[in-house]
């Protein structure tokens, strides 16, 4: 039976991805184009300088380039600048920078500062019953700072604590499905703070144990990550005080000895209020976009609190770029999985692939789908396709 149900994801990674890719990189490698491209686009000493133009197309949202920038070495060895600007049209712009300076051999600090504007946000209701059908647009326009002190201690396991602040203002938009008309027409009450923005202070940490050692050493193992933050809505702040918590658990095992690794992840987040006011909408959990259960796009799921397992295939394609097959269940829930029951899980199919060469800049290349909740007939009813840039800082 196991092998009935993963034959179809079989297919697809052989024929659509693996074989595909094996005849390109082949060719990439008999050409050169490796350092073709390096040539082109980095420059000064050991290449330490780099200027890389950048796409990025997510269905469901506007499509996006841009450039990213690095600059290692600056004005001192191991400082390492990251740039990356943004557009989607003159009213979707990003623009993000960030620094990290050494403080010891495992030890960094890192500031970062992004500012954002973007009219093509989407929300769906919150809690586990929210449908796609209600999809509405709203836009959003954020500029934020922060601070983190990172540690490694092992070749995957680090600690870091972070500080930070940021504004947020909400708008609905013109000519598709807005948040005020959805609300308006009884789907759904407005979303916390949507009316009033806000401005968060934060403090947090993150914390990861993992056995697994780097290659070309088998990649068994287990992994934990534990995280928590405390925010508080400087404008209003003995009202509006939240904490957002979780962690993870997952097992990984490799097939061969050669990166062809099986593995499941366990997850649960969780988001509370402190004060009278509700955690505003963008604050709470979320499952889609680049947390747990892929196949959904950013913002469909959000709620008080979320649990999903994932089990994934991941497999080495070239030197730099790894393939995945992912199957999901979860969904959010409200307060500390209160409503949690199977009947409410929802699944989420996902099929790709991603550069695994740097840590702050990869290519992915994303085929994914999810459903309704097993109650609402768990049909289909998300198609994700995901081709371009990303950034990792």
């Amino acid at each position: 039976m196991p092998r009935v149900l993963l034959f179809p994801a079989y297919l697809a990674s052989e024929y659509l991805v693996r074989r595909p890719l094996g005849y390109l990189t082949v060719a990439a490698e008999q050409g050169e184009w490796i350092e073709e491209l390096k040539d082109i686009f980095t420059f000064g000493p050991n290449d330490t300088i780099g200027i890389i133009p950048t796409a990025l197309f997510d269905f469901g949202f506007r499509a996006s380039v841009g450039v990213y920038i690095f600059y290692d070495d600056l004005f001192f060895p191991g400082n390492e600048l990251r740039v990356h600007a943004a557009t989607g049209g003159i009213d979707w712009l990003r623009l993000t920078i960030a620094d990290r300076i050494p403080l010891d051999g495992r030890a960094y600090l890192k500031l970062r500062g992004e500012a954002d504007t973007r009219p093509d946000w989407l929300f769906a209701g919150i809690g586990p019953r929210s449908l796609g059908r209600d999809w509405a647009r709203y836009a959003a326009h954020s500029i934020q700072g922060s601070a983190t002190v990172h540690v490694d201690f092992d070749a995957f396991s680090f600690v870091e604590a972070y500080t930070g602040a940021k504004a947020v203002d909400f708008d609905d938009i013109c000519c598709e499905p807005t948040v005020g008309w959805r609300v308006a027409n009884g789907r759904y009450p407005l979303p916390p703070a949507f009316d009033t923005g806000y401005t968060a202070y934060r403090i947090g940490a993150r914390a990861a144990l993992d056995s697994r050692r780097p290659r070309p050493e088998r990649g068994h193992g287990v992994r934990l990550e534990l995280s928590g933050e405390h925010a508080a809505d400087l404008e209003r702040p003995l009202q509006s005080r939240w904490l957002r918590y979780g962690g993870t658990l997952g097992g990984f095992v490799d097939l061969t000895g050669h990166e062809r690794i099986v593995s499941l992840v366990l997850s649960a987040t969780f988001a509370d209020p402190l004060g009278t006011a509700e955690v505003p909408f963008t604050e709470l959990v979320e499952l889609g976009g680049g947390a747990p259960m892929h196949g959904f796009r950013e913002g469909r799921l959000r709620g008080r609190s979320a649990a999903a397992a994932t089990l994934e295939y991941r497999y080495p394609i070239w030197a730099f770029l790894d393939g995945t097959v992912q199957v999901a269940a979860g969904n959010v829930f409200s307060e500390h999985l209160r409503d949690f029951e199977l009947d409410l899980l929802r699944m989420s199919f996902v099929l790709g692939l991603r550069t695994s060469s740097s840590r702050d800049h990869s290519f992915d290349f994303l085929i994914g789908s999810a459903t309704e909740t097993f109650e609402q007939g768990a049909g289909l009813q998300e198609l994700r396709l995901m081709v371009g840039a990303s950034r990792g800082f």
